[in-house]
């Protein structure tokens, strides 16, 4: 990353994860949580510098919660606050009502801890 934003950013990994993007949609189901994890991550980062996101996004953060649950979270919530484009496609998700049971559960029981309200200062909270 170059430092730039918009039409002066250039992302020297940007073509590699493109590749690795559209093998994942194809096969995601084969992708380990961390590494799902980490692409959320840089292509959240991107879309924040870049001001624009890949659609996968959106693939991304469902499977990262629906598997990886309410130990990904923060990753979630990261990528989330990264900007309207980051913003709009992590909301672009489905989730099993399992897995929305869990995350209202953890951020119930992560809103009664005063610890994390101070950390933090966005004040997030799921709604369904």
């Amino acid at each position: 990353m170059n430092g730039k934003h918009a039409d002066g950013f250039e992302d020297e990994n940007l073509e590699f994860r493109q590749e690795v993007l559209e093998y994942f949609k194809k096969n995601y189901s084969m992708f380990p949580v961390p590494l799902i994890a980490a692409l959320y991550e840089a292509e959240t980062e991107f879309a924040k510098e870049a001001w624009g996101v890949s659609p996968a996004v959106s693939l991304l953060a469902q499977e990262m919660l629906e598997r990886g649950r309410s130990t990904y979270v923060p990753i979630y919530l990261k990528g989330w606050a990264r900007g309207r484009d980051a913003h709009i496609q992590s909301k672009q998700i489905k989730l099993s009502k399992e897995c929305i049971n869990e995350l209202i559960s953890y951020s119930n029981g992560r809103q009664e801890n005063d610890d994390f309200q101070t950390r933090n200062k966005h004040n997030y909270s799921f709604s369904f």
